[in-house]
């Protein structure tokens, strides 16, 4: 049942990306990916690296690869921590990437990472990808994103990469009062919420669009990438030692935040997730190879 759901939420999302992509009527997947000089727009989806311990070479990447392009994906955001293998599976991934004409971008996640103590650490990362073919690069600049990260000094992050970046992590307009260091910004908040990462309620209900608000309004000029999700579910129970038992609103959210995204117009929107299946907001198959049996 989860395969099917799987495949058709990606015939759906073909649909979108094509009118998103194109501002026309819709057109077969297989032409959805963007042609040189008709639009700067990005579709990326996040991709979890964590749970990819078990792959064993590139090969293992290539169906997901091939999947995300057709469906007219531009790019994976690659979700790195700080594990033994982060970097083996990031190799295969960019090489994967690279094979199918794919392109792909780090982002750290600052759950592991930490925005004062790794400031050297991110930097060397982002140069040692940099050159990679499969390297998303926009404004001519190597593109780079996070989950999380409020308080890094991203001008530290950048003089570390040495190399021109184009630097659009998920801060918060909340933690961080001012977006003039960045180039632009991630909302992961993709669902209705109460305003505190948990579902909302009568009293206390932040919508999605209002999100979007927040953040134009923080970023000004600069670029934003709207998020873009079919759900999210998820229930740990006593084999964590956090609370992590949510369920947020559903329903028509697919079908009403790609129309939400669509008079938005953004430059670029990030789908979560591709692959983040103990968070049940995957539209990747299940089938993949990976580690997370949550």
């Amino acid at each position: 049942m989860r395969s099917f759901t799987s495949s058709l939420t990606l015939v759906v999302a073909s649909l979108f990306f094509s009118l998103f992509t194109k501002g026309a009527p819709v057109e077969p997947a297989a032409a959805i990916s963007k042609k040189a000089g008709v639009t700067s727009r990005y579709v990326f989806a996040h991709f979890m690296v964590g749970i990819m311990a078990n792959r064993q070479s590139a090969a293992d990447y290539d169906t997901d690869m091939q999947l995300a392009k057709a469906t007219g994906i531009d790019a994976f955001a690659l979700n790195i921590g700080t594990d033994s293998y982060t970097e083996t599976q990031l190799n295969y991934a960019y090489e994967s990437a690279a094979k199918n004409g794919m392109k792909v971008f780090i982002s750290f996640d600052f759950n592991w990472y930490s925005p004062t103590a790794d400031i050297a650490k991110v930097g060397n990362l982002i140069k040692t990808y940099a050159g990679k073919p499969a390297q998303l690069r926009v404004d001519n600049k190597v593109f780079v994103s996070s989950f999380n990260g409020d308080g890094l000094n991203v001008a530290a992050v950048k003089a570390a990469a040495g190399i021109d970046t184009f630097f659009a992590p998920n801060f918060h307009p909340g933690q961080t009062a001012s977006a003039g260091a960045v180039d632009g910004a991630l909302n992961w908040m993709g669902w209705d919420s109460n305003g505190n990462n948990r579902a909302p309620k009568a009293s206390s209900n932040v919508t999605v669009v209002q999100g979007d608000d927040t953040y134009k309004k923080w970023l000004g000029s600069k670029n934003y990438i709207a998020p873009v999700s079919p759900w999210f579910s998820t229930h740990y129970g006593p084999e964590v030692s956090y609370s992590k038992n949510w369920v947020f609103p559903g329903d028509l959210l697919w079908y009403n935040r790609w129309n939400e995204v669509l008079k938005l117009g953004p430059r670029f929107l990030e789908i979560i997730t591709w692959n983040d299946y103990g968070e049940s907001h995957y539209i990747g198959p299940l089938a993949t190879k990976h580690t997370d049996g949550k």
